[in-house]
């Protein structure tokens, strides 16, 4: 069966009124609008139900139960994150394919890495770099948003504080997308990456910089030193997550500010509502949606599910962003809006860890930018997002008066 061929056989213990065939990478027709097509699922489908897409699994609609399973980790094991199962790697990525508590002591040395000192460190840099890319753009009265920023800013950042050569930006990316995005031989891709950088894991773990790969080699996990098998699986996992998802994340800021003239004027008139901006951009546009995969371990009922040992269940944390009860009228964006707990940035144990580096990013684009570039817009009439595990777009024409 092909990898995201729907299969005929519904187990037995699924109840038949819970079959609700849905392929989480083919989320609504070409030109549709993604969010609003997620958002009428919660409409249209069960709480939660089981799909013959991608090799058959279960599917949470409800936001209280996406959050129930993301933040039980006893009964919801992160051995198997994304769909189809064939699609995981075979041992999976530290700390992310981890449960707690073995999970919480790599996690740890994640956090500390990432937080928000070490941010508030990178800050300057990271606005001087936007600065820069922003003026080399202005004059020119147009852009390609995706390769001429998104693609530059957060990824340059992050090369940066990796110390990995800026010239093998372009081919990183590219190995990256062919993980995020649905098809392709996963497992041959990521055995590329981790080649990459093992023979880079051992130069500093043996002589360690100032990088942030350095400074995890000489991190101590049960007592002794992180072995090089466990930080390689880190760092790999570091590469993965970090050359794709703010970049995409830009790409949906940009063209709702390209659409909403209000919101841009809003933005410059009231720099207070910055950081609500951020959280309520970040809510109205999840990218990371289809990498939230639990594999249950113990027989469960959830909702009106009854979920088995072995079945997968893709729980987005995306649905809390869309739930009518915590944030009315959901597909509006209201910078005025108070943000619970956003799940664009995963929830329970797993949430993402550089959630603070992303914010920050997100928050140094919106204000230079339009300090710059204050009044553009689309470019060309119709844009097509391109479904994954996470959804970006491939281009994002713009322009301006220069």
């Amino acid at each position: 069966m092909p990898a995201y061929a729907m299969n005929p056989i519904v187990p037995d213990h699924v109840p038949a009124e819970l079959v609700y065939d849905y392929d989480i990478y083919a989320p609504g027709p070409p030109g549709s609008d993604f969010y609003a097509e997620l958002y009428q699922l919660k409409k249209r489908a069960p709480a939660v139900f089981w799909t013959r897409y991608n090799e058959g699994h279960w599917y949470v609609t409800d936001a209280a139960l996406a959050n129930q399973v993301l933040k039980d980790s006893e009964t919801f094991s992160s051995r198997r994150l994304v769909v189809p199962a064939s699609n995981n790697a075979e041992k999976g990525f530290v700390p992310i394919a981890l449960d707690p508590p073995e999970h919480t002591k790599y996690r740890n040395h994640l956090s500390v890495g990432l937080s928000r000192k070490a941010v508030a460190d990178l800050v300057p840099g990271v606005r001087g770099l936007a600065i820069e890319l922003i003026e080399s753009l202005r004059p020119k009265g147009q852009c390609e948003f995706m390769a001429d920023f998104a693609f530059q800013l957060p990824i340059i950042v992050f090369l940066k504080l990796v110390d990995l050569p800026l010239e093998h930006r372009e081919g990183l990316l590219q190995e990256v997308a062919k993980i995020i995005r649905p098809g392709s031989n996963k497992a041959e891709v990521i055995a590329g990456l981790a080649a990459y950088l093992k023979p880079i894991v051992q130069a500093r773990r043996a002589a360690p910089g100032d990088d942030l790969i350095s400074w995890l080699s000489t991190r101590e996990v049960d007592g002794e030193r992180m072995s090089e098998d466990k930080l390689h699986s880190m760092c790999t996992l570091l590469l993965i997550g970090g050359l794709d998802s703010v970049a995409n994340t830009l790409g949906f800021f940009a063209r709702f500010l390209a659409e909403n003239p209000a919101h841009r004027r809003q933005l410059r008139e009231e720099p207070a509502i910055l950081a609500s901006a951020v959280d309520e951009l970040l809510r109205r546009f999840p990218t990371v949606t289809a990498g939230a995969g639990r594999m249950c371990v113990s027989d469960i009922q959830l909702g009106p599910a009854p979920i088995r040992a072995g079945d997968q269940v893709m729980a987005p944390p995306p649905m809390l962003n869309f739930d009518d009860e915590t944030y009315p009228d959901p597909l509006k964006v209201d910078f005025s809006r108070r943000i619970h707990s956003v799940g664009s940035f995963g929830q329970g144990p797993h949430r993402c860890v550089g959630a603070a580096l992303a914010r920050s990013e997100l928050g140094i684009f919106l204000e230079e930018w339009l300090r710059r570039i204050p009044d553009f817009e689309l470019a060309e009439p119709e844009l097509t997002f391109q479904a994954g595990v996470n959804i970006s777009y491939a281009r994002l024409n713009l322009r301006w008066s220069a």
